[in-house]
């Protein structure tokens, strides 16, 4: 396995929250992704991964990608040899590289050519065999040049105070930054393609996720759902079966089995089946 990670560089602030170059063989054939308070925008440098939907149909997507803010759990079918470079852009990043990307790319895993301008060229100037360091250098450079503005400083002082804490009523933001309800949440959703209450849902699952990982083999699930700030077990059960389509028991056995690099994108042997085939 070779990882290489870059933190945001000087000027992305508020766009990029990290870039990474990743090799390596599949664990497994598919591969369940959680959703995660980020967007992300992939190179493929290897052959082509799929994403399998709820009715278990495979689509394969392109050499560049994009794949927005996600309200439920992704299955990919990943190349034998992972190859890729990619960035995670803020939530509010993907407006600042192409303002009406957010919306179109929401709940979806899209091709970046009919999203972000100059991605072929991206895609041309990232040759299979480029090196790690050429590679990070080039992606780097494509989202500093298509940068086309600032993020809409509103809703990033509303991911802020989401970030500090996702039970933070929404009302309670707005009042914060001296604008109405329906003013936050109609420019939460044209830079996000979400709305402050969908993210605060995920963001606290995905933190609940990362508390699990950190709990160890033997989990207090009582202590962690409360620390999370989910009112019972019930409450996160059902946060989890939505999420992930798993109980929690069941996600921290099979993600235990691959280690902390697991938590969020899990590797399976086979599709889920899909819901309606469960018993």
């Amino acid at each position: 396995m070779h990882f290489e990670e870059r933190h945001t560089p000087p000027g992305l602030e508020g766009v990029v929250s990290r870039f990474w170059f990743l090799e390596m063989p599949r664990n497994q054939r598919f591969e369940k992704i959680l959703p995660l308070p980020y967007v992300h925008v992939i190179v493929n440098l290897s052959t082509p991964y799929a994403i399998w939907s709820r009715a278990s149909h495979p689509t394969p997507v392109s050499h560049a990608f994009v794949s927005g803010l996600q309200s439920e759990y992704l299955v990919i079918e990943s190349p034998p040899e992972i190859r890729h470079v990619g960035v995670e852009l803020t939530p509010a990043g993907l407006h600042a590289l192409a303002p009406a990307a957010a919306a179109l790319s929401a709940g979806h895993v899209q091709d970046a050519v009919g999203i972000l301008p100059g991605i072929a060229d991206l895609i041309s100037n990232l040759a299979p065999d480029v090196t790690p360091a050429a590679a990070l250098d080039t992606l780097a450079s494509y989202v500093r040049h298509t940068r086309v503005g600032d993020p809409d400083q509103l809703v990033l002082g509303a991911l802020n105070e989401l970030a500090r804490n996702p039970a933070t009523p929404i009302g309670t933001i707005a009042d914060t930054l001296g604008v109405s309800n329906r003013t936050l949440i109609a420019r939460f959703r044209t830079v996000t393609g979400t709305t402050p209450k969908q993210h605060a849902q995920v963001l606290r699952f995905h933190r609940f996720v990362d508390s699990v990982q950190d709990a160890g083999a033997t989990p207090d699930w009582a202590s962690l759902a409360a620390e999370s700030g989910y009112a019972d077990q019930p409450h996160v059960i059902r946060a989890f079966r939505r999420f992930s389509g798993w109980t929690p028991t069941e996600y921290h056995r099979l993600a235990s089995e691959y280690g902390p690099q697991a938590a969020h994108f899990v590797p399976l042997e086979h599709i889920p089946r899909p819901a309606q085939a469960r018993s």
